[in-house]
């Protein structure tokens, strides 16, 4: 989109009689993209990569965002972002208004969802350290935004500042993100908290949401109906996500000096019903040494309610089991460089460590029938991606 069909629109507006017709004063835009590439040593798929081929279109994005001031206290924000995960067809991940008071700004409509670090801008590659947020910790639970409202309320001390933001509203997980298909979280509220002193922040959230997958249910004593339904709706059905109460904890820590940096997240995750909970940290440290920061992390995760699904002899429950009671850990190695303003270089090695487990992925459970088990035992992943933002 560029500005000469944006300045028609307005202009239109104003020719139909709208009221204090917009200028390009108050409009402001922004963007950002990735371009990344990468393989694996196997067919495991970790991050998106296997050893099929050199993958192009695992990390690629664009986006823009435009921010449009309304008065002097309020203003509309909305971004467009085409992800190769989503074959890049544009989605809508932000669109709200905002309006602030004395001391509280309020927002409503379809905002980020502030979970994790850097949820706030997770798409925006440019802005952290590392190739990508750690898998164990970012990939388990694909929830970037939700539609509801939500306060910025901050509290100023004498030597720092807290940061309160509370959230109600609805949220969805993607099909194409959820083994049950599309996931509607209804009734979700929550609190994040962002605790900043000098080159110190310390941040938490809780989140509680009833999980409602849009699949119908499917009914495993009628043969015909099992064979006519999706793999997502058996899934759905098989974990009982129906209507299921989940909880989202996490806390964090970042220091950044600007040269030394530091990372630390711990997030623990439980549903009601058969599908996993879990709990998962990691790490980062780097240093910046002129345009390059070479980093390294370390991120774990584990399945905390295995007994809820006990290994069975069939070859449905045995793959249910095996592919959902996991545990693993993750090694990277990696820098970044600022070669030229506003764009970044990024190389990575990741090492994981499926700890005698799948490691949380249904390709590397071995049918029961041909002895069980699993095909891989770790996962080596080389990625580049470059970043930039204009």
């Amino acid at each position: 989109m560029n500005k000469s069909i944006l300045a028609m629109a307005i202009a239109a507006l104003a020719g139909s009689g709208a009221v204090n017709a917009a200028s390009w004063d108050d409009l402001s835009i922004s963007g950002f993209g990735s371009v990344g590439v990468g393989k694996a040593d196997n067919a495991i798929a970790y991050a998106g990569y296997t050893d099929d081929k050199v993958e192009w279109e695992q990390e690629t994005l664009g986006g823009i965002q435009f921010d449009f001031q309304i008065n002097e206290r309020a203003k509309f924000v909305t971004q467009i972002v085409a992800n190769s995960r989503y074959d890049y067809d544009p989605k809508i991940e932000m669109a709200y208004a905002s309006y602030e008071f004395d001391n509280v700004t309020a927002r409503a409509g379809k905002l980020r969802l502030p979970l994790f670090f850097y949820s706030d801008f997770q798409d925006v590659g440019y802005a952290y350290p590392m190739i990508r947020p750690s898998q164990e910790t970012y990939e388990n639970l694909l929830l970037k935004g939700h539609t509801g409202v939500d306060l910025l309320i901050p509290i100023e001390f004498e030597n720092s500042s807290l940061m309160l933001q509370p959230v109600v509203g609805i949220a969805t997980l993607d099909e194409d993100d959820s083994a049950a298909g599309e996931v509607k979280l209804d009734n979700m509220y929550g609190l994040a908290a962002s605790w900043n002193y000098e080159d110190l922040t310390l941040r938490a959230s809780y989140f509680v949401a009833e999980a409602n997958p849009e699949c119908g249910t499917v009914d495993f004593t009628n043969n015909a109906e099992v064979v006519t339904a999706s793999e997502q709706c058996i899934m759905a059905t098989a974990l009982d996500l129906y209507g299921q109460d989940g909880t989202f904890v996490s806390a964090g820590m970042n220091y950044d000096n600007g040269s030394a940096l530091v990372n630390i997240e711990a997030t623990d995750v439980q549903l009601e019903g058969k599908y996993y909970d879990y709990r998962t940290v990691s790490g980062l440290v780097g240093y910046r040494v002129a345009e390059f920061t070479p980093y390294a992390s370390v991120s774990w995760m584990e399945t905390t309610d295995d007994d809820e699904r006990p290994l069975m002899a069939d070859e449905i429950s045995y793959g249910l089991n095996q592919g959902l009671n996991f545990e693993r850990i993750a090694y990277s190695v990696g820098s970044r460089w600022d070669f030229e303003k506003n764009m970044s270089l990024k190389l990575d090695v990741t090492y994981v460590d499926y700890q005698d487990t799948s490691g949380g992925s249904t390709e590397n459970v071995v049918s029961p029938l041909l002895g069980g088990g699993f095909v891989e035992e770790d996962t080596l992943v080389y990625s580049a991606r470059l970043d930039f933002v204009f």
